[in-house]
């Protein structure tokens, strides 16, 4: 710790230095039988906090490129507007009068819940790892909050037979909606083909290719290639990629993960930006992305630390026409 630097403030810019960490957080060091002394909330909030923010960066984040995030003020469900159609500009008339317009209104529901987890730090473990598991919990409970955000979020995007169908125009299934041009050809088409409630062009564009891992070289050659050629004998083909710099291409090993209904190592995704026409959405209470974690003393018969985690935040299904789902097989 520096000449001047206020105690219990660390200020280093990397925490894999356990010691250099604790030495901030209890600059007067703990001896055995002294934990019952401790101001545990204030000594340990900023340290752990920064802990638990390090846990729950750790863990796959693909969802937070695909889906639009938003706060609520509560736990009350919530219903969304997205505003579709209806608002092309009329002819304004020889003096200068615009007509009154309408907003064509499409209702989305979505509602915050909270999820936690608490543990307990021993005295014995407090003493014996030099303190080190003051740094080993927030990370555990980090990467808790991580794991179970992209649970929900991937158990709602997979359950997704009511929302990518075909009465929906999004679903794409066949031998020929493998991930190939031809096949990513067709889904392109058939996002743009993609109508508003009055029937007349949609007018968002396609900037997301999701895939699961097994899909991921062949979807980032399609994004980077300058060229594909085919190998077949006396075959004719272009040497230009036509989709060359079109789509992001996002991986998430969930799409694949057997544990998951709805999983598939074939099936892959054509997405829109999310903030022009978000197929998911993911809200946080109050607009609070990252989990909170609290510390305190163990209940007075037992000798020790409690750490718990908590996390606000719901996740739901929004626009049908923001995505197409291609089967890449029969």
């Amino acid at each position: 710790m520096g000449r001047g630097q206020p105690a219990g403030r660390y200020q280093g810019r990397s925490f894999r230095d356990t010691r250099e960490v604790l030495r901030a957080a209890f600059p007067g060091g703990v001896q055995a039988g002294a934990l019952s002394s401790i101001d545990i909330g204030g000594i340990l909030s900023n340290v752990a906090n920064r802990f638990l923010l390090e846990g729950f960066g750790s863990v796959e984040r693909t969802w937070r490129n695909i889906a639009i995030v938003g706060p609520v003020t509560d736990f009350k469900a919530i219903t969304r507007y997205r505003l579709i159609g209806k608002d092309q500009y009329d002819k304004v008339a020889p003096g200068g009068e615009l007509k009154h317009g309408t907003l064509g209104e499409t209702k989305y529901q979505n509602q915050a819940d909270t999820y936690g987890l608490m543990l307990s730090i021993d005295r014995r473990d407090l003493i014996n790892d030099d303190l080190g598991a003051i740094t080993t919990v927030p990370r555990k409970l980090g990467r808790g909050a991580g794991l179970k955000i992209n649970d929900v979020f991937w158990s709602t995007f997979l359950n997704n037979g009511g929302f990518f169908n075909a009465a929906n125009k999004n679903l794409l299934v066949g031998a020929d909606t493998a991930l190939t041009i031809d096949g990513l050809t067709k889904a392109e088409t058939a996002f743009l083909e993609q109508v508003d409630p009055d029937g007349k062009p949609l007018g968002t564009m396609p900037a997301i290719l999701l895939v699961p891992p097994a899909l991921s070289a062949f979807g980032s050659q399609l994004n980077k290639s300058l060229e594909l050629r085919e190998t077949t004998a006396n075959a004719k083909y272009p040497v230009a990629n036509p989709h060359q710099g079109k789509f992001r291409t996002e991986v998430s090993r969930y799409l694949s993960n057997p544990q998951y209904a709805g999983n598939s190592q074939k099936a892959w995704y054509l997405l829109a930006e999310p903030a022009d026409l978000p197929v998911i959405e993911v809200v946080f209470l109050n607009g609070q992305e990252a989990p909170v974690i609290e510390t305190a003393q163990a209940d007075f018969n037992i000798l020790g630390v409690q750490m718990r985690g908590y996390h606000d935040f719901g996740v739901a299904l929004q626009e049908p026409r923001a995505g197409m789902k291609s089967k890449g097989e029969a």
